[in-house]
Order: C-alpha cells, then sequence, then structure tokens
C-alpha cells in the first residue's frame, strides 16, 4: 500500500516522503468521516492540514505540490497522512475526470501513525 506523509519541517515549510504503513488494522480511530469535492471542484490552493489525519482516497486521482515545488500523485487506495498542520501547507489538483471521494480517519491524541518511510 503506498502511503504519504505530509510534514512541516523546522523551517516551517511542507514536505513530503513517500513510505508504507504498518499495523493498519492495529491503528484507533477518534473519529472519522466521509467527502467528495463537487464535480466542478478541480483544485484547492495553498492550505495547512487542519490536523493530524489520515486521508484515504476511495476515487479520484489528483496530484500534490509541497512547499518546495515537488509534487506526488495519489490514486484509489493510497494512504495520504496529513501533518503539515502549520505554515503555507500544501495544495492539490485533481488529474482524472472523476470527482475524488476521500474518508478521512482522525486517530487518537497521541496515536502512533505506524507510517514507515
Amino acid at each position: 500500500m503506498n502511503a504519504y506523509r505530509l510534514f512541516n519541517t523546522v523551517e516551517g515549510d511542507s514536505a513530503f516522503e513517500k513510505g508504507t504503513v504498518q499495523d493498519l488494522l492495529q491503528l484507533e480511530a477518534a473519529y472519522f468521516f466521509f467527502h467528495e469535492d463537487a464535480p466542478e471542484r478541480t483544485e484547492f490552493d495553498w492550505h495547512p492540514a487542519p490536523r493530524p489525519q489520515y486521508v484515504i482516497t476511495l476515487r479520484g486521482k489528483l496530484e500534490f505540490t509541497v512547499t518546495d515545488g515537488s509534487t506526488f500523485t495519489i490514486e484509489p487506495g493510497d494512504v495520504l497522512i496529513a501533518q503539515d498542520v502549520a505554515g503555507t501547507g500544501h495544495k492539490w489538483r485533481r488529474l482524472s475526470e472523476e470527482s475524488w471521494a476521500r474518508i478521512y480517519i482522525v486517530l487518537k491524541d497521541g496515536q502512533d501513525d505506524g507510517f514507515v518511510s
């Protein structure tokens, strides 16, 4: 399973690393919710994550960009661990015709996110 972790650098910029998630079924969620963008929404400009959270894509293909201009692509089944909760954050644009459908999973405080680079 592909996983990408967004995080803040010491300078406050947003960066990412690619890896995997271990023991995904052992994670304890505080809560979760589903979200789908309107079909006409094809991008979202710079923003930090509102809280540390998992974002698992169910439908759609997106390109994410971080502060230094580096990009990565997520597709259905990919896990995004958004931890860039300060600074400029990241932006995304949809690459597919399909709208972006995803589930947000907010872990319990202190829960290890299971990410391995």
